[in-house]
């Protein structure tokens, strides 16, 4: 008891000392291994964001293998329940592992590190403050027994107490940090920082107030600031002041003069603070100054200037207050000849016999006015002394100009000069507005009909790719120009963003006039479009939303659509006749069920790998000669809560439109690199089990794929070689990144990774191109393997599949397989492997497992 007791205070002094907290838990790790005599003891921080811990601190013995294992955990990192300092960190317990072996065998220790770890046993402990773990200790030891592991009640009990000197440290470096940006803040600013103890002795001065006031803050510290740095004139209306500030309102607005070392005066604008102590007397002023003597010195030479009307290039008109003209400048007289004949009509004095009584009582106004092409920008001042009116002009027609282009900017697309979005939406909503104003006539028809079009130019993205942005963008433009010849004056087009855009057609009497639009707009388009030397040919697809479908109501009354619903419904039908490979769509409910629900089942899609929804089946490929089991393929499953399991064919398509095929890739990737490790551990062959795994076109082409691979291979630390890729014919032969493409799979095969094309046979393929880049497999569509043994069967197409794939060095895999007919002549074929319904159905990890177990058996 008196060692804990005596540790716990050397350990609580050590930690107020440490200069940080990773150099305190090193102290705490220090002691503990000294009274433990355990062999190995590291430190571990929750990230900021607490998605991980962080390796910060280790101690051990300085010997090579202990060094190197040291070196090897510092690059990890632990989210929650993974490993034992992620399950302390999530369990907030202490853990106490009597054989660490085990895992550290697994992912825990990089695999080229492995043989420098002797330790047996293993204990994890939180330092927890306020139901929060700040840290985790985890300690290994080379001997197992119970007189050591005696030892982790004491330290759990320490560490209990460890959490409020530690929680302590954080504190305190929090506060430095503060503090330290504050003080960087003040030091860095061109503003002046003064504070004042409630005797007017000077406390501190940034160093922009001492370097205009020319001191060093040692010659400055102590003195009163009002004798040393105020002119004499003002010094007393100041001290008055400062008596004030033993109140506790807060100060007001203050310019002073302040003297600086060479009796230079310079004039500052102030604002203050008090800071009082608890019982209510002064502790210190707080002020922040701006030197305005330059802004002061320029109002005042503004003033000055004034005062010479005849030397301005503005215009200056005098009236009486009649609005009878009394003076005119020379420039007033250059620009404004009419007014010498004392005008009272004219446009420039405008209004000036209303505004009268106002500008006695305010004495100065500004307004704007305009003459032909002219906008000047006046200043009328009352002039009590001789009773006038005195006007300033000056000439803003370049900034009203700029004005008028920014409002057109605003509202119209800069590219094809067409309406903009928000232009379009608030036409839009003015037709909703005046579709309210009318019910159901008697007939039950709406009064008012409408009709919006969402247009969206088809192939785009490949033309812009192709010929570049300046061609794409003169194809918009053209493209926008037809689109008017297609419309009535009344009509608004609008460009929407990218290669979309809108139309809204209002006053129509039915559908009927909104598709023959829709027919118009195809047929002005059949011509090919000139850009350049090239004749380049589009279509579009168009959805048409009428205001008179909407969702139902149960009000009685007519519930006219609101503008973004009908702008997203004309959305939905647009793709809707994309997808259909038609011109049009007119949206009806229907589709708006559909959109709704491909809506709700991309924000569950979205949360699925969190909720842990997603799952990898695995369906066995084995060697048709043996029958016995050669790898898997990995093929992801989605278990949903509510609609129970999504075939892929739904949800893939939606998570590469939406993007979310990156996160999901790379989930389906770890996680069967991670199941196959456990297999070639517990199953060990020759070869070793290999493991297949589809990649998507988008994620194929990820510039960080590399890098996700590499580390996933690292944390697995399967067998070299044992990971197939799957990529689609599609991928492999893409014309447009076909470089890219060659060097990402060199790449790969740098790395020993093999490459299958997968359903070969359906896509296009070059031949040449399938020599150049290093495939390893083909794997035959099952559309072909399913005919064979059948009249009109594949054998000749499949026989050529084989035949090219052995020329080419290539292994070939036949997918589909679901009958005992099938193999024979596959095997006849000199095809090597075989995958489908006849073999297995795709599993679940366990069930795989069973399947491996029993093959074991049989082989041993």
């Amino acid at each position: 008891m008196s060692e804990k007791l005596h540790l716990l205070q050397t350990l609580t002094q050590a930690i107020g000392l440490a200069p940080d907290l990773p150099s305190a838990l090193g102290v705490a790790l220090r002691q503990i291994c000294e009274l433990t005599s355990w062999d190995y003891g590291e430190a571990w921080l929750p990230h900021p964001d607490r998605t991980t811990l962080v390796w910060t601190w280790a101690t051990c013995e300085n010997t090579p293998s202990m060094e190197k294992f040291r070196l090897s955990r510092a690059i990890l990192t632990f989210p929650p329940q993974l490993g034992l300092a992620g399950r302390v960190w999530y369990s907030q317990e202490p853990e106490w592992i009597e054989d660490i072996t085990g895992e550290l065998n697994g992912k825990i220790v990089n695999p080229q590190h492995r043989e420098f770890t002797e330790f047996k046993a293993g204990f994890g402990v939180p330092i927890i403050l306020d139901n929060r773990v700040l840290a985790v200790l985890v300690f290994f030891m080379t001997k197992s027994s119970r007189y050591l592991e005696k030892w982790s009640d004491e330290v759990v009990t320490i560490t209990t107490q460890l959490g409020l000197a530690i929680g302590r440290k954080q504190l305190e470096e929090q506060l430095r940090q503060e503090r330290d940006f504050s003080q960087a803040v003040i030091e860095t600013s061109s503003a002046f920082f003064v504070a004042v103890d409630g005797r007017g002795k000077t406390i501190t001065m940034n160093q922009g107030l001492l370097k205009a006031l020319g001191y060093t803050l040692d010659e400055v510290v102590g003195t009163d600031f009002i004798s040393n740095f105020i002119p004499e004139s003002d010094r007393q209306p100041l001290m008055n002041r400062f008596k004030d500030l033993l109140k506790a309102e807060p100060p007001p607005l203050n310019e002073t003069w302040i003297l600086t070392k060479g009796g230079e005066k310079r004039l500052v604008e102030w604002r203050g603070k008090s800071i009082f102590k608890r019982n209510g007397i002064l502790d210190f002023f707080f002020a922040v100054g701006m030197d305005i003597t330059n802004r002061r010195l320029a109002d005042k030479e503004t003033a000055r200037l004034a005062s010479f009307p005849l030397l301005t290039p503005h215009p200056i008109v005098e009236t009486d207050l009649e609005g009878r003209v009394r003076y005119l400048n020379p420039q007033a007289m250059e620009l404004l000849p009419e007014l010498m004949g004392g005008d009272v009509e004219h446009p420039f004095l405008e209004g000036m016999l209303s505004i009268k009584t106002l500008l006695q009582r305010q004495g100065c106004l500004r307004r704007e006015v305009k003459i032909d092409e002219v906008y000047y920008e006046q200043v009328l001042h009352y002039v009590p002394e001789i009773e006038c009116i005195r006007i300033y002009a000056f000439d803003i027609s370049d900034r009203k100009r700029a004005e008028i282009q920014l409002i057109h900017n605003a509202f119209y697309d800069q590219l094809t000069g067409l309406a903009n979005r928000a232009l379009f939406m608030d036409r839009l909503k003015q037709a909703v507005g005046r579709s309210q104003q009318y019910s159901k006539d008697s007939s039950g028809s709406y009064g008012y009909r409408f009709a919006v079009l969402f247009l969206n130019l088809n192939r785009f993205k490949l033309i812009n790719d192709s010929l570049g942005n300046q061609l794409g963008d003169q194809l918009l433009q053209d493209f926008a120009r037809r689109l008017g010849t297609c419309l009535r004056p009344t009509d608004t087009v609008a460009r929407l963003g990218g290669d979309e855009f809108a139309i809204l057609l209002e006053g129509i009497q039915d559908v009927g006039e909104a598709t023959r639009i829709a027919g118009a707009i195809e047929q002005t388009i059949k011509s090919p479009f000139y850009l350049r030397d090239r004749e380049v040919f589009i279509t579009v697809s168009i959805g048409i939303a009428l205001n008179t479908i909407r969702e139902r109501t149960d009000s009685e009354f007519y519930n006219p659509a609101q503008a973004e619903e009908l702008l997203r419904n004309a959305d939905l039908a647009m793709y809707r006749a994309k997808a259909k490979n038609k011109l049009y769509e007119v949206f009806d409910l229907a589709m708006h069920i559909r959109g709704s629900d491909q809506l709700q089942l991309e924000t569950d899609l979205r949360r699925s790998i969190e909720r842990q929804e997603l799952q990898v089946h695995y369906q066995p490929i084995v060697s048709l000669l043996t029958r016995k089991i050669q790898g898997f393929e990995a093929l992801i499953r989605w278990k949903h809560p509510k609609r129970g399991l999504i075939s892929p064919g739904e949800f893939i398509p939606l998570a590469e439109e939406t993007g979310l095929i990156s996160s999901i890739g790379r989930w389906t990737l770890r996680e069967s690199c991670r199941q196959l490790s456990i297999w070639q551990k517990q199953f060990q062959s020759i070869p070793p089990l290999t493991m297949n795994v589809n990649l998507s076109c988008k994620q194929f082409m990820e510039p960080d794929l590399l890098e996700q691979i590499d580390k996933i291979l690292e944390e697995t630390g399967i067998i070299v070689g044992t990971l197939k890729l799957e990529i689609t014919e599609s991928v492999a032969m893409d014309q447009e990144n076909v470089n890219l493409v060659k060097v990402l799979i060199e790449e790969l095969k740098s790395r020993y990774i093999h490459l299958c094309i997968d359903d070969f046979g359906t896509g296009y393929s070059s031949f040449s191109r399938l020599h150049d880049f290093p495939i390893s497999t083909l794997k035959i569509d099952r559309s072909f393997i399913k005919k064979i043994g059948t009249l009109g069967d594949n054998s000749e197409i499949v026989q050529t599949i084989v035949t090219l794939a052995h020329t080419l060095r290539m292994d070939v895999v036949a997918e589909g397989i679901e009958l005992l007919e099938q193999v024979d002549p596959l095997i006849a074929m000199k095809c090597q492997y075989g995958q489908g319904y006849l073999f297995s159905k795709p599993l679940d990890s366990e069930e795989a497992g069973k399947l491996l177990s029993r093959q074991w058996m049989e082989i041993q």
